[in-house]
């Protein structure tokens, strides 16, 4: 388990260099009407963009909520590629996705982003959902869903 968040944590900067060519070639374009990267972006355009550019991928159907309030952000993906993989061990799980999710936003945002797959289309759900912030809120929020 530790080993495939690696390495999806070690592929995050590959995914996010081809976001940023994505957002090149496909004409993104901050608020501003100007091209920018993707940090350059607003929250909203940003999440429709890389909702946009994951699905085109092949990742499934992505959608990205952040929640500026509670410090967190959200991502689910019906029709996860990786969607309840089992490592051998019975920990089913995205291991791969949660450490390039790790990867990719802390690239966007500056600083190391912790993730958490709260939910996961290997069991009953639909969608695989993700929750991701600093680590000092996720720690919070790992408490919370622990309680």
């Amino acid at each position: 388990m530790g080993a495939l968040r690696e390495a999806g944590f070690a592929g995050g900067s590959a995914v996010h260099a081809a976001f940023e060519q994505w957002i090149a070639e496909t004409g993104g374009s901050s608020s501003r009407g100007s091209r920018a990267d993707a940090g350059g972006l607003d929250l909203e355009e940003f999440g429709d963009l890389a909702s946009r550019f994951f699905r085109d991928a092949g990742w499934g159907h992505v959608t990205f909520s952040p929640n500026e309030t509670d410090g967190v952000a959200v991502v689910d993906i019906a029709e996860c590629w990786e969607g309840g993989s089992d490592t051998g061990d019975g920990t089913a799980g995205c291991h791969v996705t949660t450490g390039m999710l790790a990867s990719f936003f802390g690239q966007i945002a500056g600083y190391p982003v912790a993730v958490l797959e709260t939910e996961c289309c290997g069991g009953q759900e639909s969608r695989c959902r993700f929750m991701m912030g600093n680590a000092d809120v996720m720690n919070h929020k790992w408490e919370e869903m622990r309680a």
